[in-house]
């Protein structure tokens, strides 16, 4: 697997006003793994679909995608991005029940809500609310990624984009954390260091960088133990 890569960044589509600035995943990261572990027709799920960004390129590329959404409003514009807005559910990715109308999907590809170790504010809330604490907010990833192994099929990978996260000097090793926690669950493939040519990297990443402090960030790769699917569960 490669371990390294360098990628342009580019959004296929702009935020509106009361979005802007609001970090998401660029298409170009969502192309290039999900043209690596999943194939045509195979079925992506993503429990964090923010704006949609991986529910369209999904589509694009010729697999069926579902999502769910916490943010009502956030949930609205990411339908309004994709072919099949009856797929991306306004629900808590924590609550087993958002996931009802979901089929078994052979990839899980997202990227949760960024914390540092001293925020207030609750990432899982959207950050409208106060009083998850680190090892909760990382133990509740948990219980999402439970979810979704009742609906992976058997050899299906989980791909998560996350950053290490720099606040005031301490650094909140997100990165690593996640793949501890997720880990527990599934068989850890390794991670794929994910950074952006020299054009691309001082624009909408706070202090010119991405993240917050870095210029990089990371893909985990998990495989969900057990019998392959198929070939579409093999990277190619």
């Amino acid at each position: 697997m490669q371990t390294f890569l360098q990628l342009v960044h580019e959004y296929e589509f702009d935020l509106p006003d009361r979005f802007e600035g609001d970090p998401r995943t660029p298409a170009t990261y969502v192309e290039h793994f999900l043209t690596t572990f999943t194939d045509p027709d195979d079925t992506v799920l993503d429990p964090f679909a923010g704006y949609g960004t991986t529910l369209r390129v999904t589509e694009r590329m010729g697999r069926e995608a579902y999502g769910v959404e916490y943010d009502v409003d956030v949930a609205s514009f990411a339908r309004e991005q994709v072919d099949h807005p009856e797929r991306i559910v306004h629900g808590d990715a924590l609550d087993a029940a958002s996931y009802e109308d979901v089929p078994p999907v052979d990839c899980c590809f997202t990227s949760p809500p960024y914390v540092v170790e001293v925020m207030e504010a609750d990432p899982l809330t959207n950050y409208t609310e106060t009083g998850r604490e680190y090892e909760r907010y990382l133990a509740d990833l948990g219980r999402v990624f439970d979810h979704v192994d009742d609906l992976l099929q058997a050899g299906g990978h989980v791909l998560i984009d996350v950053s290490n996260m720099k606040f005031e000097e301490a650094v909140t090793t997100l990165a690593r954390d996640v793949a501890d926690e997720v880990a527990e669950q599934y068989r850890f493939e390794g991670e794929i260091v994910v950074t952006w040519e020299a054009d691309d990297c001082s624009r909408d990443h706070g202090e010119g960088t991405y993240g917050y402090g870095y210029d990089h960030s990371y893909c985990l790769v998990f495989e969900q133990e057990g019998e392959a699917a198929g070939p579409s569960n093999n990277p190619r």
